[in-house]
C-alpha cells in the first residue's frame, strides 16, 4: 500500500509542529503571570492553539505517506483525535505555567502528555477506518511510546527553563527549544506510522466523509496561519502584561521615593534615617560594631527661608547637602533629617581613616558656595552604644549642641543626664 513519503508534507508537518511547540512556550509564560478566571481562558486558548497545531501535524505528516488509494478519514474519529491532542496540550500548558512543579508532578504530567499524544496519534490512524486490520510491529509502537514520553517529559522541562530568561537570549533559547520538541513531535509520529501498517490493497472505508485532499497542503496552511495569529496576540499581550508590571514597579518605585527620601536633596529624609538605624541595631552582636550618628544643623535656617522664596531655599538645601556629602568619607550614610538639619552614621567611627573627614568637618564654612547666606552651624553627636541603643535615644543625644571643634572626638564625650529616662541607664 505504500510506496514513498512527500518530502513536501514532510517539511510542511515539521513547520506546523515548530510553531505549534512555540505557541506553547509563549502561552507557558502567559499562564505564569495570571490566576484565576485569566489563567482559565489562557489555558483553554493555549490547549486549543497547541493541539490544533500538534494534531494537525499528525494528519498532514499522514497525507505525507503514499497510498494506492485516496486517503479519508471518519469524522468523528478525527474528532476523538483532534481531543485528546488538546487534552494533551491543556495538560502541559498547565504544568508549564505552574511557579513551582516538582519532580514527581513533572513525571505525572510527562506520562500524560505523552500518553495524549500517542492516543491522538493511534486514534487518527485508527480514523482511516481501513478494509483490512493493521499489522503491528510491537517493537516499534513501544519505541513511539517511549519516544512521546521522553519527548513530553523533555518539552516541558525546557519549556520551565526557557521562562526564567529574558531578552534575545530568551527568543533564541525559545527558537531552539521548539526547533527540539518539534523534532521529537515529528519522531514520535513517523516512528508511529511504522508501527501500524495496513496491508497492501486495504481501503479506507466507504463510510469515510472526510477526504485526505485538504488535510495535507491547505491544513497545514491554515493552521500555520492559525499558529502565527496567536504567537501575535499572545506576543503583544505579554508586551503589554510585561508594561503593566513595569508601571506597577516605577510607581511602588516612586512611592518608596517619597516615602524614605526627600524630595530636594535626593537623600534619605527621617522615615530613611530611622529605617536604617533599625537595620544597624538589628544586626547580630551590634554591640560589637559601634558608630557614631552626627547631627548637623542650620541653626538660622528659620531666618533664611524668611528672606529666600522657596526656589532659593530649595537650592540653597541642595548646595549646602552636596558640600556636605563631599566632605564624607565612602561607606558613610548621610540623611536629611529635617527642614533645616542633616545627620550623619559613621561606622567604626574612632577608625584613624575617618581623621581627614572629622578635621574636614570642623572646619564647615559659615558660606556655602558662591551664595551670600551666612549659616549659623549648631553641631552634636552621639555613639552606639555608650550613649543609647535605641534609635530615638540616639538621635536625642545627637541634638545637645557641642561646639564644632568637637565634631569627631569622642575620648571625652559625656551623656547628657536630662536624656536618660527615669529608671533607665544611658545605654539603654
Amino acid at each position: 500500500m505504500m510506496t514513498e513519503y512527500d518530502v513536501a508534507l514532510i517539511v510542511a508537518s515539521y513547520v506546523v509542529a515548530v510553531l505549534a511547540s512555540y505557541n506553547a512556550l509563549y502561552f507557558g509564560a502567559r499562564l505564569a503571570d495570571d490566576v484565576g478566571g485569566h489563567r482559565v481562558r489562557w489555558l483553554v486558548v493555549g490547549a486549543l492553539a497547541m493541539g490544533t497545531g500538534v494534531w494537525t501535524m499528525h494528519f498532514v505528516g499522514m497525507s505525507a505517506m503514499t497510498m494506492t488509494a485516496e486517503m479519508s478519514f471518519d469524522a468523528l474519529w478525527t474528532l476523538v483525535s483532534w481531543l485528546a491532542a488538546v487534552v494533551a496540550s491543556g495538560i502541559a500548558l498547565n504544568m508549564i505555567g505552574r511557579k513551582q512543579l516538582s519532580a514527581g508532578k513533572l513525571i505525572g504530567a510527562s506520562v500524560l502528555m505523552g500518553g495524549g499524544i500517542v492516543a491522538m496519534h493511534y486514534i487518527g490512524m485508527y480514523a482511516m477506518k481501513m478494509s483490512a486490520p493493521p499489522v503491528i510491529n510491537g517493537l516499534f509502537l513501544a519505541i513511539s511510546v517511549v519516544i512521546a514520553l521522553t519527548a513530553s517529559g523533555l518539552a516541558l522541562a525546557i519549556c520551565r527553563q526557557v521562562r526564567q530568561v529574558t531578552g534575545i537570549k530568551a527568543i533564541i533559547m525559545q527558537l531552539s527549544a521548539a526547533l527540539i520538541m518539534a523534532l521529537a513531535i515529528c519522531g514520535m509520529h513517523y516512528t508511529g506510522m511504522f508501527a501500524l501498517m495496513y496491508p497492501e490493497g486495504a481501503v479506507p472505508g466507504a463510510g469515510n466523509t472526510l477526504s485526505g485532499d485538504w488535510m495535507g497542503i491547505p491544513l497545514a496552511l491554515l493552521c500555520s496561519a492559525l499558529l502565527l495569529v496567536a504567537i501575535a496576540v499572545t506576543a503583544l499581550d505579554l508586551k503589554a502584561v510585561k508594561a503593566g508590571r513595569e508601571e506597577a514597579e516605577l510607581l511602588e518605585q516612586r512611592a518608596r521615593q517619597v516615602a524614605f527620601f526627600d524630595g530636594v536633596t535626593a537623600l534619605p529624609n527621617r522615615s530613611g534615617l530611622e529605617r536604617e538605624l533599625l537595620k544597624v541595631l538589628a544586626r547580630p552582636n551590634a554591640a560589637r560594631h559601634p558608630f557614631a550618628l552626627m547631627y548637623l544643623n542650620i541653626g538660622n535656617f528659620r531666618e533664611l527661608s524668611n528672606t529666600l522664596d522657596a526656589d532659593a531655599l530649595d537650592d540653597f538645601v541642595l548646595e549646602v547637602g552636596n558640600e556636605l556629602k563631599a566632605r564624607l568619607d565612602a561607606g558613610t550614610f548621610m540623611a536629611r533629617y529635617s527642614n533645616s538639619a542633616f545627620t550623619v552614621i559613621v561606622r567604626d567611627h574612632e577608625n584613624e581613616q575617618h581623621g581627614f573627614m572629622y578635621k574636614r568637618l570642623r572646619s564647615l564654612p559659615a558660606v556655602i558656595g558662591s551664595g551670600r547666606n551666612p549659616i549659623q552651624w549648631r553641631v552634636g553627636q552621639s555613639v552606639f552604644p555608650a550613649m543609647g541603643t535605641s534609635s530615638r535615644k540616639l538621635i536625642r543625644a545627637a541634638m545637645v549642641t557641642r561646639e564644632t571643634s568637637q565634631l569627631g572626638r569622642f575620648d571625652e564625650l559625656e551623656v547628657d543626664s536630662n536624656l536618660v529616662m527615669p529608671g533607665q541607664t544611658a545605654e539603654s
